[in-house]
């Protein structure tokens, strides 16, 4: 009875006067199906503007947007001792000042107090030029005053200069002159003995010390330039207290060692606390254990034109490797900064009140912790921490390119990229671009996702919120532990998502995915298309799912070249849509092998869901345009609404497995043209619903 009522009221639809669709979106008496307005489109990606790159740095083509990186593609240059190759420069050069031919540096001054040291001197001297001190156990440093200079010659000198504030000690060059502290309750190489103008350090490498490079305490300022820190013990550079100040350029840490205490392991490069506050130019921390820059308890650090990699996991467990850690209040701020080759995360940010500031950044290839095999994200932000970052790329991550997790982590993006995130090390499923959870929030502007695995982004949980705005999903690829999970973006368990001009694309199971009751999905001007199948078993490949209770409402959606379905509601989900084009949706990928009993094909499936079509076409449906069917183990009522729309070019224009559907909902100012056949009743196949990703 239903196929005979639906052929009198709509089988001779193809005879009416009602015209094909043209280019413009027509579909009725000149009523217009508006297409999304995304002004980049034809381009292929927003106007992401981390061109032009900074001066020094290098234009990288290939990927989605021209992307900038402080070193050549082959990498930095391997340098000779006492040199390094600073971001954004052509290759080596000294560190600090050139040797010079004679023994003292060419620098010194000629109109004030000069202390002069040679290693090696005649015992005796009293610290003039003709006669030198003969190491640091001669020179009186507690009676010297400002401004007095302690000039080094090339050597090497056991001890340590307890500088006093306003003095200066002059190296002849880091690669000559050389201090090696000694074995005693000394807690640093270098230190200032009280407040005023900075004590100065230049021109010296420090080297193997048994105590930290430098210890800053609380009121008291240190200036250090063209100095190298290598493998001395335990904190390369250490500063706590309120008005503790470290300036810091032309400087290299790399190296440090652990302390050898059972309770204060470390061999982090920067440690930072309690209101200290570091600014750095140039600065390479490379190579430490644990942690490369700390930041901690209300202190704060300003990095430009900087480095920090190949941060190593801690000796005793293998745990660590961190590029930069800032929580407990602390504030970061890095500008032209590469984060590179770190272990575990690249940069950590935790606790309320913390916040890092990024601009022209690289945070990529952060490896897996070394005694698991686990994590490698570039960056995590939690616990009310705010990360705000302009020109940003984050690639090549392990786990999470950027995850943001618990109560109030907020993150802002202007200008970002997160592609190719890995799986880890250990095997472990993920390798999604971008993972929210917990109450965390990204609100993004010009943003692409690409490349990455099982997920582009991942967003769970009440409370969790992201918002893009003229972004790219794309080149999303199945887990090669765990393929049946992921794809473009997945929301649920409550969480929000917003979209304005976004464009999905090439993504592997699902180009959009809603879960879960509290879901909501708001796109407004969206493109998704070309969504491709499941490597392992050709199935999936769907456009946009809402299902179990999730809702999804959009305004100018394009939902093109599909596979199974481009559109579906299923288990109590709510999917309304408005000036929307859903064209081509094929049969699963597997339909000639594994799965040929069950192929879908549908352009617009509800299923125990309601879903609404205002102002629409569905073309090119392999099966059906439209399909409304029960749940099998669900009681709601499948509910299809449309209105003022064009179904066409499909097998069966709608396909109606409802007994007694009320069929005028499906013919309110609706065409259907050139379809195979405008109505079938035969029960065909319910698609499954789908694995959603895991916290």
């Amino acid at each position: 009875m239903i196929a005979a009522a639906v052929t009198a009221a709509i089988g001779c639809a193809d005879d009416t006067s009602v015209t094909d669709a043209g280019p413009d979106g027509s579909a009725d008496g000149g009523m217009l199906v508006t297409p999304p307005d995304i002004p980049w489109l034809a381009e292929g990606a927003p106007p992401i503007m981390l061109a032009p790159c900074p001066e020094g740095w290098h234009e990288v083509l290939g990927g989605a947007v021209t992307e900038c990186d402080p070193y050549p593609p082959e990498g930095p240059e391997a340098c000779d001792a006492g040199e390094a190759h600073f971001p954004g420069e052509p290759g080596c050069r000294p560190i600090g000042d050139a040797c010079p031919t004679g023994d003292y540096a060419t620098s010194l001054p000629t109109d004030g107090p000069v202390v002069y040291v040679k290693a090696g001197a005649p015992a005796g001297g009293d610290g003039s030029l003709a006669a030198p001190y003969a190491g640091f156990s001669d020179v009186p440093w507690f009676s010297l005053r400002a401004p007095t200079v302690v000039a080094l010659a090339k050597g090497s000198y056991e001890g340590v200069a307890p500088l006093g504030a306003g003095m200066t000690v002059t190296g002849a060059c880091a690669r000559e002159t050389v201090v090696t502290g000694f074995s005693t309750m000394v807690p640093s190489a270098l230190g200032v003995t009280g407040p005023g103008e900075p004590a100065v350090f230049e021109n010296l490498t420090v080297r193997g010390t048994p105590q930290r490079g430098v210890a800053v305490g609380e009121g008291t300022r240190m200036s250090l330039r063209g100095v190298l820190f290598d493998r001395v013990r335990g904190l390369g550079i250490f500063a706590q207290g309120d008005g503790a100040v470290v300036t810091l350029s032309d400087v290299v840490i790399r190296d440090t060692q652990p302390s050898g205490l059972p309770t204060f392991e470390y061999g982090i490069g920067i440690f930072l606390q309690l209101g200290a506050r570091l600014e750095a130019t140039r600065l390479i921390v490379e190579g430490n254990r644990g942690i490369g820059v700390a930041v901690t308890h209300g202190a704060s650090a300003s990095l430009t034109d900087s480095v920090v990699r190949d941060t190593v996991s801690r000796d005793s467990d293998g745990g660590g490797g961190r590029g930069i850690n800032v929580q407990a209040g602390a504030s970061f701020e890095g500008t032209r900064i590469l984060v590179a080759r770190n272990r575990t995360i690249g940069v950590f940010l935790i606790d309320a009140d913390s916040e890092v500031t990024l601009t022209d950044a690289v945070v990529r290839d952060t490896e897996s912790r070394e005694s698991d095999g686990e994590d490698g994200r570039g960056i995590t932000v939690q616990g009310g921490a705010l990360l705000t970052a302009t020109r940003l790329l984050v690639a090549n991550s392990r786990d999470v390119g950027v995850f943001v997790g618990q109560t109030d982590a907020r993150v802002v993006f202007t200008d970002a990229v997160i592609r190719d995130t890995q799986v880890p090390a250990s095997g472990a499923h993920l390798g999604r671009g971008l993972n929210i959870q917990g109450g965390g929030r990204v609100e993004a502007t010009r943003f692409v996702l690409s490349g990455n695995v099982e997920g582009a982004a991942f967003v769970a949980s009440p409370e969790s919120y992201l918002s893009v705005t003229d972004a790219l999903v794309q080149d999303t690829v199945s887990s090669p532990v765990d393929p049946e999970a992921g794809g473009g973006v997945s929301v649920q368990f409550g969480a929000h998502f917003e979209a304005t001009r976004m464009v999905v694309t090439n993504n592997a199971g699902h180009g959009l995915l809603g879960v879960s009751e509290g879901t909501f999905l708001g796109l407004s001007d969206v493109v998704v298309r070309d969504t491709q199948p499941r490597a392992n078993d050709g199935r999936f490949g769907r456009g946009l799912i809402g299902q179990s209770g999730a809702r999804v409402e959009a305004t100018r959606l394009e939902v093109d070249r599909s596979f199974e379905v481009g559109v579906m509601a299923i288990a109590d989900a709510v999917v309304v849509l408005t000036d929307t084009s859903i064209r081509g949706a094929e049969v699963a990928d597997c339909a000639s092998t594994s799965c040929s009993g069950d192929p879908y094909g549908y352009g617009v499936g509800t299923y125990a869901a309601s879903l609404s079509l205002t102002r629409f076409q569905v073309t090119d449906g392999a099966v059906c345009g439209v399909m409304v069917s029960p749940l099998e183990g669900y009681t709601s009522p499948s509910s299809l609404d449309l209105d003022a729309g064009l179904v066409a070019t499909s097998e069966i224009g709608v396909c109606v497995q409802v007994d007694g559907y009320d069929l005028s909902r499906l013919m309110n100012d609706v065409a259907y043209l050139d379809n195979g056949t405008n109505l079938d009743t035969t029960a065909l196949p319910v698609p499954d619903l789908a694995t959603p990703p895991e916290l």
